[in-house]
């Protein structure tokens, strides 16, 4: 009874909310997408990489996407690069957490300068996930 109590808090706070995992390690992308649900989102698409995850977003574009870095064929970089010239990316866009399993300096200034919302190190803590994504979106809403 209590875990069902406990999964009503953020149904609320994040239900309304579609997610879109970009991520080329099957186990990584599972265990995001599963913590997602596990806060509280409702809807969330997965996509092995960059290639996959644009034609998610031009058929619906996501409240949150979360993306790692470094993928095959096309790496998350280049495909922040490709959402913002469609005009899908920066200020009022989808806002966008990026995953890398290293806090590289130049990896955290290349994201900002793509006005990547956030940065997150693997492996990913649900906690930490759920405070990052409530910061993004409060961000992005106020």
């Amino acid at each position: 009874m209590a875990a069902v109590g406990a999964a009503r808090t953020p149904q609320g706070e994040f239900a309304g909310v579609s997610a879109l995992v970009v991520e080329d390690n099957d186990f990584v992308r599972d265990l995001v997408a599963n913590q997602l649900k596990q806060i509280g989102f409702s809807q969330v698409a997965t996509a092995r990489d960059g290639e996959a995850a644009l034609k998610i977003v031009d058929e619906a574009a996501p409240g949150l996407m979360i993306c790692d870095i470094n993928m095959e064929p096309m790496g998350g970089f280049e495909l922040i690069t490709r959402l913002r010239d469609k005009g899908r990316m920066g200020a009022e866009k989808i806002p966008t957490i990026m995953l890398s399993s290293h806090a590289q300096p130049e990896f955290i200034d290349r994201a900002r300068r793509l006005e990547v919302d956030a940065f997150l190190v693997k492996p990913v803590k649900k906690d930490a996930l759920a405070e990052r994504i409530r910061t993004v979106l409060q961000r992005k809403s106020g």
